[in-house]
């Protein structure tokens, strides 16, 4: 598929390590931005499913799925942040990964699905300062595992 669907991926920052030693699993993982789905294809090895959005559509995600195997995700386009939040109305889910756009809707992002109790983020820095002030923050109501720019909060 070539160097190109690595190129804006978190999985290559020690991803797979990070989620395994934290025992990031459960039923049903939403992932906010997945780009080429490198990720959900990480998170779909400890959920019974993964459903992610995004607003710019890759194709060639499912490509790589079906390539290494993978049939227990569910990528949704969306046209909009207004149209995601409609589409995951309803939808019972005990996990969610936040790697959209960090700059602007890292509050909005967690708004939508901090209800489940356990959200991991990617950007967990102190240049990206949306992500890093938010979960510091989210350590007076729960407990943050992290470790390199990955962190998750558990409530």
């Amino acid at each position: 598929f070539g160097m190109e669907v690595f190129r804006r991926s978190s999985c290559l920052d020690g991803f797979n390590a990070f989620v395994d030693r934290a025992g990031f699993k459960g039923k049903r993982c939403i992932e906010i931005g997945t780009c080429h789905g490198l990720t959900a294809i990480v998170l779909a090895r400890y959920f019974d499913e993964v459903i992610t959005f995004d607003i710019t559509p890759k194709p060639i995600r499912h490509e790589i799925a079906a390539f290494c195997g993978v049939t227990n995700i569910r990528f949704v386009d969306v046209t909009s942040n207004a149209e995601r939040e409609e589409r995951l109305r309803g939808v019972e889910f005990d996990a969610a990964y936040i790697d959209g756009n960090h700059t602007r809707e890292t509050h909005e992002d967690f708004a939508l699905v901090g209800h489940c109790g356990q959200v991991m983020f990617h950007e967990y820095w102190p240049l990206q300062p949306a992500v890093w002030q938010l979960v510091n923050d989210l350590r007076e109501r729960g407990a943050v595992v992290s470790h390199g720019t990955y962190a998750i909060w558990r409530s």
